[in-house]
């Protein structure tokens, strides 16, 4: 055994290279939607998950797949009433969505629906807490749900953008920086005394316009994007006195959701779709980058020339 001894470093030093653990992205509060389906019997059921962070909006993420309560209830129960209850449900938290009401406010017209008390929690993004939460504690979606959301992977709008932007480098060739904002960003502007950043990134000559991605489990996310993008687009265009308008939407595979989820996603694009062609916008929704980059070229091509 060598005569060498060990020296530690000592506690200053460690402190002088310590790197501090990172924060977590989203923080806020969760909580369950119980559900009781007879109100003179005491089971009550998980069947959605609730998240928020402080003065923010609130997402959610609601079963609608009953396969397991028609096992345990057989004709004891409506399948039907329960959809109705479910959609009830849905409604009330859309609105609270738009309100930024905060948990402990929202209030069903329905004895048969309660959200627990809320609970801390965080993680990478909002997405994935509110996936991670659902996949944990509502039992009563199916087994064959739960494996193909953990095959699907959320497209946030600047990665879309980055793969949208691959395809249109391919199709525009020297007009692609005529057509994209530089860096892909949107732009700062003044209104007033405050400093707005506007979120785009398609600005040829004479109009404005958006990749946006609507690659996400839940509606409430796409819902969201819809919102943001097509609320900057608006403020643009009135600034600059621009009449051409494009909002470019990124959908899921279709195949990668459940049948529910995707026909959801597609009632709330559709939803928006319809209003903001009411107001000029130009709306195009597709599954793939290069489709989506070709219908960006044709609409930009007229404002090049």
């Amino acid at each position: 055994m060598s005569g060498n001894k060990f020296s530690f470093p000592s506690i200053e030093h460690l402190t002088s290279v310590a790197v501090g653990a990172p924060e977590p992205i989203f923080t806020g509060a969760w909580t369950t939607l119980e559900l009781q389906p007879d109100a003179f019997a005491p089971q009550r059921f998980t069947v959605g998950v609730v998240v928020q962070s402080p003065n923010e909006r609130l997402y959610f993420k609601l079963l609608n797949d009953f396969q397991k309560f028609d096992c345990v209830y057989k004709s004891n129960f409506s399948i039907a009433s329960l959809r109705e209850i479910m959609a009830h449900a849905e409604s009330v938290l859309r609105q609270a969505v738009k309100d930024k009401t905060a948990i402990p406010e929202v209030r069903f017209s329905t004895s048969a629906l309660a959200l627990d008390k809320p609970r801390y929690t965080s993680g990478d993004d909002w997405e994935e807490t509110v996936e991670r939460l659902f996949d944990e504690v509502v039992v009563m979606a199916t087994s064959s749900s739960k494996k193909r959301e953990n095959k699907f992977r959320s497209i946030d709008t600047s990665e879309a953008r980055d793969l949208v932007n691959a395809e249109l480098k391919k199709i525009a060739n020297m007009d692609f920086d005529r057509i994209v904002t530089q860096d892909n960003q949107g732009v700062l502007t003044t209104i007033g005394e405050k400093n707005h950043y506007l979120d785009f990134n398609l600005a040829p000559p004479r109009a404005c316009g958006s990749v946006t991605s609507a690659v996400f489990k839940t509606a409430g996310t796409v819902e969201l994007n819809l919102l943001k993008s097509s609320r900057d687009l608006t403020t643009y265009a009135r600034m600059r006195q621009l009449a051409d308008i494009g909002l470019f939407l990124l959908l899921p595979q279709k195949n990668d959701l459940e049948a529910k989820e995707f026909v959801s996603i597609e009632k709330i694009i559709g939803e928006y779709e319809w209003k903001l062609e009411r107001d000029g916008f130009r709306v195009v929704s597709l599954s793939s980058p290069s489709d989506l980059a070709s219908e960006i070229y044709e609409w930009a091509k007229p404002h090049l020339s």
